[in-house]
């Protein structure tokens, strides 16, 4: 087994998961991970493609799916054995505040000698807190194309030398002064940047650690892939940290940049050889302009794809554009967020759009033959009140009475949870969007992720819902499209009926931890959340909507 250069360890959200009482709520109920958020950034692919291409062995760890599959796994002895010349973990999701901090501290106490990188959307926003704050790391890599400034920082650790000249970089220089260096490398295109499906394979072949490379749990049974159009974004949705503004303010992008239709198709290409599951485009064509839109499907088209496709849609589609899909490929899936029924919580999201172009949408999509057509609606938005989230319940149960007789139409509403996106316009500017944060510091989120619920921590509420009521809301919004998904045969009754039984625990559960918490006695809330310990688990399972009803496009 050769050594590798750069070992990449992707951390569970909270670290010691496995022996902490934590009512988790649905974090992640409409996203393929479980609350660990067990699923490395696409990032990961990339880096490992680029540096070995630049003659260097790269090895991926996924540590929380390890951890998630086998409670007996010990990290620590894993880590211990490893030899590489640096460490880089990824802190992209604010969610990993704690997972990705405490795997660090222990990296850095088995190998205090050996330089810990981090990377991510989050690491660039809080790149000055990680350095000042966090002695284990030793660099954060910043920005939303890393591979070029990671290759000649692993060229200056090979070299033991400063990274003075390296873009992108925050560093502490060997008497302790913090450096920032300017975040210059920011490419227009991503064409020298492959997500390579073989690659992944023989690395995994090459390290003999299946589990260690795999995306998310669960994966083996329901392989889902995806390729990347672009980076940036033209839209500016308020809570979004990949949005024009943030990409601009974080990132500093002011342009998007393309993968060129050759590229994309390529490495679809490329999947098809390993991996019989769908294969997700991540961002929506049309944002390069029709001409690229048409080109990639053209292509597509030419080079007979055999994968299922699942095409985003950041907004309605015209027909013609989705009769060129239905040409295109012989199968596909359509993916859209309208985020609300109320058209003025939408525009005030940053949706621009009305319902009738939505429908529009849906009706067309549904009638070119669309396999499947998600369609996913959230809480905790500007101008949505309870009432409001329960009208967008019964919005959805009128779209199932129009769409749902062969149960081709699947729509989802989940809380924003658990957090704004650092960066985002309403993380930035909360009180002129009507949002309360409670937490600002990185250090506030590494706390906030040990809180027994997620009442607690979330990070937020808008001057139309309290905490309490959005909270309240989403059980009550739970129930009432459980219910209609059963009436309309997207979910068997024995299923409706467990899932609504667990969502009524769930609410009876979160009351017993708040009840918990209010104990002056540590000793006593300790054991008290230990005894609710089987109950907390059993909530901690999906709960918005049934695990084989969540992304099942089809596979080949």
């Amino acid at each position: 087994m050769p050594k590798p250069d750069l070992v990449l360890l992707h951390p569970p959200s909270l670290y010691d998961f496995r022996d902490k009482a934590i009512m988790y709520g649905p974090i992640s109920d409409v996203v393929p991970p479980t609350p660990i958020f067990e699923m490395y950034p696409i990032g990961f692919v990339s880096i490992l493609g680029y540096l070995e291409q630049q003659g260097y062995n790269v090895r991926i760890i996924n540590i929380a799916l390890k951890m998630l599959k086998d409670r007996k796994f010990d990290p620590e002895s894993l880590i211990r054995g490893l030899r590489p010349k640096a460490f880089g973990i990824d802190f992209h999701w604010l969610v990993h505040a704690q997972g990705s901090l405490e795997l660090a501290r222990i990296v850095k106490s088995h190998h205090p000698d050996t330089p810990i990188i981090f990377g991510g959307l989050s690491s660039t926003y809080f790149h000055t807190q990680i350095i000042e704050n966090y002695p284990y790391v030793d660099y954060v890599v910043r920005g939303d194309t890393t591979e070029y400034p990671l290759h000649q920082l692993m060229r200056c650790i090979e070299e033991n030398r400063d990274p003075q000249d390296v873009p992108n970089i925050t560093w502490r220089d060997s008497n302790g002064k913090i450096c920032i260096n300017h975040l210059s490398f920011v490419p227009d295109s991503l064409d020298d940047f492959v997500l390579d499906a073989g690659r992944m394979v023989k690395s995994s072949l090459k390290y003999r650690d299946i589990s260690g490379h795999l995306p998310y749990h669960g994966w083996k049974s329901y392989p889902i892939t995806s390729v990347l159009a672009c980076k940036g974004c033209i839209f500016n949705c308020i809570t979004c940290g990949g949005s024009q503004y943030s990409y601009q303010r974080i990132c500093n992008r002011s342009s998007i940049a393309y993968s060129k239709p050759e590229k994309i198709v390529s490495e679809v290409k490329a999947i098809e050889k390993y991996v019989d599951g769908p294969v997700f485009i991540l961002g929506d064509l049309r944002i390069a302009g029709k001409n690229y839109a048409e080109s990639v499907l053209d292509l597509m088209k030419k080079e007979k794809v055999d994968s299922p496709m699942v095409i985003e849609l950041f907004t309605p589609a015209s027909k013609d554009y989705l009769e060129k899909i239905a040409e295109s490929l012989p199968s596909f899936s359509f993916e859209i967020s309208p985020e609300s029924h109320d058209e003025r919580v939408r525009h005030a999201f940053g949706r621009p759009y009305g319902n009738d172009e939505l429908e529009k949408t849906l009706s067309n999509a549904l009638e070119l033959g669309c396999q499947r057509l998600d369609v996913f609606f959230m809480m905790g938005l500007p101008y949505q009140t309870k009432e409001s989230a329960l009208d967008t319940a019964k919005y959805c149960q009128r779209l199932l009475e129009e769409h749902g007789r062969d149960n081709r139409f699947h729509p989802f509403i989940a809380p924003l949870a658990p957090f704004l996106d650092p960066g985002s316009i309403a993380f930035e500017n909360p009180k002129n969007h009507g949002y309360n944060l409670f937490y600002r510091g990185l250090e506030e989120y590494r706390q906030a992720m040990a809180l027994p619920n997620w009442k607690q921590f979330l990070n937020y509420q808008t001057s139309w819902m309290t905490r309490d009521e959005l909270v309240g809301a989403t059980y009550d919004v739970a129930l009432l499209l459980n219910r209609a998904k059963a009436q309309h045969g997207l979910i068997d009754p024995d299923t409706a009926e467990k899932i609504g039984t667990k969502i009524q625990v769930a609410r009876d559960t979160l009351y017993k931890i708040d009840k918990i918490t209010q104990l002056d006695d540590p000793k006593l809330r300790a054991q008290g959340l230990k005894d609710l310990r089987s109950q907390i688990e059993e909530v901690n399972q999906r709960l918005l909507c049934p695990e084989d009803e969540l992304l099942r496009w089809p596979s080949r």
